[in-house]
């Protein structure tokens, strides 16, 4: 018997196991933190393919992952995944979505079970959404996040390895992470394509780190400035990726103002008059709610810890503060 037909014979063997098993799987729904809920999966292997793992050729054993209905805090996760991308999903090595963190665990817990077929790795290629996509517009909301979920993740995580090597400096993104033929960012769920310029920054003055940025319509960059305090290293990392979840999400909403035809207003004088206009309340919206969520926080407590912290930069006087929250409730609550 050759060698192909030999692993044809015992993948044939494994998947007979597998129709009769189900996975319970533990995973984090987002990489930032948010809760973990058991998932039940099935599993159907479909073939052997070659890809390059650490520079080397190697043979791995192709899946298909079946997420099925399991409790209410899962069904919900996977329901806005299922609303999104659809009930079927290929995925791409290098594009895994919002199956990421599901895609990481399942894939080591079958990999272990292989083993005992004498089998190689394994990699998915697919995942079949079995749990009933949302339709009630009260969710939305929801769904819209769900988009953007993958895209501030990767957002994050680029700049987080750069922050975490070089403190200082001036940076291109993506193209100083994967070279000049990837000059700008490319997602699926947002039509314009976009470039990250990166100012990193150390100050002694400043108590922990601080963020901020910018989003140039004309040249479709968005700058984000880091100045960070020299002494703590990086026991400033969970601060840092909570700012940046609030900043990113806060300008990837004015991408989307932008792509949707917004009028643009020239920036008024006064802080109050510009914290109050519409585009710039529902993009302090989407970020507050967005850090809210990550942290499990109160959002007008966040809102107000946010105004308190930054005064410097919004030069608004505690009862305009209060207008302004006010505003952003109003429209938090026309949004739900």
């Amino acid at each position: 018997m050759s060698h192909n037909e030999d692993l044809i014979k015992t993948l044939r063997s494994a998947n007979k196991y597998l129709q009769n098993h189900t996975f319970e799987v533990y995973y984090l729904f987002d990489s930032e933190g948010e809760p973990i809920a058991p998932t039940n999966v099935k599993i159907k292997l479909t073939g052997v393919k070659t890809f390059i793992s650490m520079g080397d050729s190697k043979p791995f054993v192709t899946y298909t992952a079946y997420i099925l209905p399991s409790n209410e805090k899962s069904d919900k996760f996977n329901s806005i995944l299922s609303a999104h991308f659809g009930r079927e999903v290929e995925i791409k090595t290098f594009d895994h979505k919002a199956y990421g963190n599901f895609s990481w665990v399942m894939t080591k817990k079958l990999s272990e079970l292989l083993k005992y077929f004498s089998l190689p790795e394994a990699i998915l290629t697919k995942v079949i959404n079995e749990v009933e996509p949302m339709k009630s517009n009260v969710n939305e909301g929801l769904i819209v996040e769900a988009k953007y979920d993958n895209v501030v993740r990767t957002l994050i995580k680029d700049i987080i390895s750069f922050y975490k090597h070089q403190r200082e400096g001036e940076f291109s993104l993506p193209e100083d992470i994967r070279g000049e033929e990837h000059m700008t960012y490319t997602f699926p769920e947002i039509k314009n394509e976009f470039s990250i310029e990166l100012n990193l920054a150390l100050d002694e003055d400043v108590e922990t780190v601080d963020v901020d940025a910018a989003y140039y319509r004309e040249e479709d960059v968005i700058e984000v400035t880091i100045v960070s305090n020299p002494d703590l290293g990086y026991q400033n990392l969970q601060e840092l990726i909570g700012e940046l979840n609030e900043t990113i999400r806060h300008e990837l909403e004015h991408v989307s103002q932008h792509e949707k035809g917004y009028k643009f207003p020239k920036e008024p004088k006064g802080p109050l008059k510009y914290y109050t206009q519409k585009h710039e309340l529902e993009a302090q919206l989407a970020g507050f709610k967005r850090r809210a969520r990550k942290e499990n926080r109160d959002l007008e407590e966040l809102m107000r810890g946010w105004f308190r912290r930054n005064q410097s930069k919004h030069g608004l006087k505690p009862k305009e503060v209060d207008i302004v929250i006010n505003k952003l409730l109003e429209l938090d609550g026309k949004l739900r």
